[in-house]
């Protein structure tokens, strides 16, 4: 059985003490409204932190944000007729076909946000492409003490690269994350790569002050360029895998035995047709989440940012609202495209209104435009017959007038 209910998933988390859920560990502000943010308050850098996360270190030079992304409006952009719950309380947030690149609707498309464990994809990639993942890999004290979230990692416990992506994916564990990291060349070295992913997919927002979503000076990102992640992620058959895996047994090491692993994506489990994504959560990042279903065929993803759920809907649920209604959407009725981020267009299509909208949908504005040229064009020949009959006319009613004067 794929899905479980809730209450199942949750005793199954229970039951597993080595790692447990990010969406769970929640002391984010409540809120009960989305923050307004069509004065694009973060175009630049996130709001400012609340703990001492991004404290520098003496000497410690505060990083430069990257160059604001212009084009786009800060607010919500979709097509008429696209309704947003008002229980969606995200900063920030985008559904995409992950096949097509069409983006249905989105909030604040490229403000700044923190994106905690979300971040892991970029981490996932970089491991996916450079490790066999057959590989055993032998865990060491460092891993297992790593702060954060955790799958449950031990000294000298032996795993493959697979167990580790599923502990880093399913799990969010940061110990799985600080153990890939050492197999691609370290701390630095894989910060470098992940960030150079990242530029690699095509995100202009995007900065991993760390590999596991920690915060950290200077991180960054947007709805934008999560999205773009993650597409260029479920394109991956090996992530696509894991991903849309809802349990494994898993290792365990020394005296401790192992246990069931389960995928802690809410909407995974509790949607029919939920094929995945990756959960976070941070102090300062509040909740961050992708959901990603398959729907009739059309894969659709959601991206939340900044996003609370103490008004008592969990980010999941609050993707799979923007989910359905996006289903309902024609594909080729949205309002732009992934594609379009990514190489610096990102005008949204001119049919796009701010929701809420009426439910009429309108011809996309360019189409009306083409008619009106089609239609002038239709006339020319016309015209141009009329005016050659009038002139004719006026020659003979003056060589008319001139016999009659004489």
């Amino acid at each position: 059985m794929k899905h479980v209910p809730a209450i199942l998933t949750a005793l199954a988390l229970a039951a597993t003490p080595p790692a447990f859920a990010e969406e769970e560990e929640s002391t984010s502000p409540t809120r009960t409204t989305a923050p307004d943010t069509d004065s694009c308050p973060h175009s630049l850098v996130p709001e400012e932190p609340t703990t001492t996360s991004e404290r520098l270190s003496p000497g410690q030079v505060a990083p430069t944000p990257l160059p604001a992304v212009e084009g786009a409006a800060c607010g919500v952009t979709a097509p008429r007729g696209f309704r947003v719950n008002k229980d969606v309380v995200a900063s920030a947030w985008m559904v995409s076909d992950l096949d097509t690149g069409e983006i249905i609707a989105m909030k604040d498309p490229n403000g700044r946000y923190r994106p905690a464990s979300i971040i892991k994809a970029l981490l996932a990639l970089v491991v996916i492409e450079e490790l066999p993942l057959d590989q055993r890999i032998t865990a060491t004290l460092d891993d297992a003490s790593i702060e954060g979230s955790a799958v449950g990692l031990g000294p000298d416990g032996v795993y493959t690269v697979e167990q580790l992506l599923q502990g880093l994916l399913m799990a969010s564990g940061n110990d799985a994350a600080h153990a890939l990291a050492q197999a691609v060349g370290g701390d630095d070295e894989a910060l470098a790569k992940v960030n150079a992913k990242a530029q690699e997919i095509g995100t202009r927002s995007t900065v991993a002050a760390s590999y596991s979503g920690l915060d950290a000076a200077g991180m960054s990102t947007s709805a934008a360029d999560i999205s773009l992640i993650y597409r260029a992620a479920f394109a991956n058959d090996t992530f696509a895998r894991i991903v849309d895996t809802e349990h494994v047994e898993f290792p365990g090491w020394g005296d401790m035995p192992g246990y069931e692993l389960w995928n802690d994506n809410g909407l995974f489990l509790n949607d029919p047709d939920g094929i995945g994504g990756k959960t976070g959560y941070t102090e300062d990042a509040h909740h961050t989440f992708v959901g990603a279903i398959d729907r009739d065929g059309r894969r659709l993803q959601a991206v939340l940012l900044d996003t609370t759920v103490e008004h008592g809907f969990r980010a999941w649920e609050q993707a799979q609202m923007l989910l359905d209604e996006a289903s309902d959407v024609r594909s080729g009725d949205g309002v732009g495209h992934l594609d379009d981020f990514a190489a610096g267009k990102e005008e949204p299509a001119e049919s796009a209104v701010t929701s809420p909208a009426p439910t009429t949908p309108a011809a996309p504005a360019t189409a009306e435009v083409a008619a009106e040229s089609s239609s002038f064009e239709g006339s020319q020949g016309w015209i141009g017959w009329m005016v050659a009959g009038l002139v004719a006319l006026l020659v003979v009613v003056v060589a008319t007038f001139s016999l009659l004067r004489r």
